[in-house]
């Protein structure tokens, strides 16, 4: 690809100059409408023009939300009226009082245009909260016009749907929160480790609102995906939680140091890592005799930690030929270097340059991740966002066998690309 960059004449942080973006047409990470609809029993309510409230739209339909989603459009008299502080009351009130019962949490999304018209949201929220005394109105922001500066729409939001948690008496029970991925006791040492202790473990899949609330019951709070740090560290800070964040790594140092470290934060026994890390080189050799050299691809999307994937795998003999990224997380600068140094001519190819528009690769590649898939236009993938809540050894071991699985069956491409514009079932 002529994208490409040996990595060995990358620089850290940035190995790309990016000015004007593409963005292919794949299934990528939760947008703010998947992330807030993991609040039970909310709605969400958009104040934008017709152009924005399309996606969002769209996205509630792919998921049969409509039911908890309100739309409210700005047309251009609004903005010349200067009402927009009465515009925004009016129909908030008006949607929550057409509706058959109040829902407990409301999150608001105003839009870049509220910012630059100046729209006191102070005054929106007070009128409405006085109005509707039982509802949580969450103020998010969808605001895609200043996400390269400070913290983006998703980061915020992540934080702010926590708004109707309070302080509870804390209990055995920890909290992985502030990704969309749900760790299972077969992908995850912490789900595993906390189980085999006796300790309830908290996460968003499934919860009613009464669940959601019991979060505040929680003593630990664990994050392992960059994205949702800010936010749930801001939450355990609110309810005096202890916190932790964990990269979801796959090399045994990094694993065992992580794994240590939460079990010396719930003052539980270490792990055998000995006999644990003897299991995954097993995987390891099992995984190899099956694909041997095949070229494998890896992406940001699939895992916050590419990097030390692509390390791993080279280092155990595999053919990992690229990674696709645009930058380079600070946790991955240990990695970064010793790829330059040992595996120079690893490729790192960006994912939002313009000229990516035009690069396609000839499907002999394993991926690992929607847009490796895409790019490399294979039906051999592994189709995981986020980590795919894979953790410690048990999540490496995981990945070792989605690798396998993905080397043996053939999927269908259109699984990574969504169908937002070409049409919505539920909407036929």
């Amino acid at each position: 690809m002529k994208m490409s960059l040996p990595i060995s004449e990358a620089s850290y942080p940035n190995p790309f100059t990016i000015g004007l973006e593409f963005n292919p047409p794949v299934h990528e990470t939760w947008n703010i409408v998947h992330i807030g609809m993991q609040v039970p029993k909310s709605i969400q309510i958009y104040i934008c023009a017709d152009n924005c409230l399309r996606g969002v739209v769209m996205t509630a339909a792919e998921m049969n939300a409509m039911d908890r989603f309100i739309g409210i459009t700005i047309e251009e008299r609004d903005i010349f009226d200067g009402h927009l502080e009465e515009q925004m009351i009016e129909t908030i009130t008006y949607a929550l009082n057409k509706r058959s019962s109040l829902p407990p949490v409301a999150i608001i999304f105003p839009v870049c245009l509220h910012k630059f018209l100046s729209v006191d949201l102070d005054y929106v929220y007070k009128k409405l909260r006085a109005t509707f005394p039982t509802v949580v109105f969450v103020e998010a922001f969808m605001d895609p016009l200043s996400q390269k500066e400070g913290l983006a729409p998703d980061q915020r939001l992540r934080k702010v749907m926590y708004d109707s948690i309070q302080p509870l008496a804390q209990d055995d029970s920890i909290a992985l929160l502030g990704s969309e991925v749900t760790h299972t006791y077969e992908t995850s040492d912490l789900v595993a480790t906390a189980i085999d202790h006796h300790l309830k473990v908290r996460q968003l899949k499934d919860m009613d609102y009464q669940d959601f609330l019991d979060l505040g019951h929680a003593k630990m709070h664990i994050c392992t995906y960059p994205a949702g740090d800010y936010g749930i560290q801001a939450l355990s800070n609110r309810l005096d939680a202890s916190y932790l964040y964990l990269s979801p790594c796959f090399d045994y140092k990094s694993i065992q140091e992580e794994l240590d470290l939460f079990c010396d934060k719930l003052h539980i026994s270490h792990l055998d890592h000995q006999t644990r890390e003897e299991a995954c080189e097993e995987a390891f050799s099992h995984l190899k005799d099956i694909i041997g050299q095949k070229a494998i691809a890896i992406d940001f999307v699939a895992t916050p930690r590419p990097l030390n994937l692509a390390r791993v795998l080279l280092e155990h003999g595999f053919n990992v030929t690229s990674v696709y990224l645009d930058t380079i997380f600070p946790e991955e600068k240990e990695d970064f270097f010793l790829l330059q140094k040992q595996f120079p001519a690893l490729k790192l190819i960006p994912t939002i340059h313009a000229n990516m528009r035009f690069e396609m690769g000839e499907g002999e590649c394993l991926a690992i991740g929607p847009k490796a898939a895409y790019f490399e236009n294979t039906k051999h993938f592994v189709n995981i966002i986020e980590g795919g809540g894979f953790f410690g050894y048990r999540g490496l071991i995981s990945m070792l066998k989605a690798i396998e699985e993905a080397y043996y069956a053939s999927k269908d491409p259109a699984l990574i690309v969504p169908q937002k514009g070409l049409g919505c079932e539920c909407l036929l």
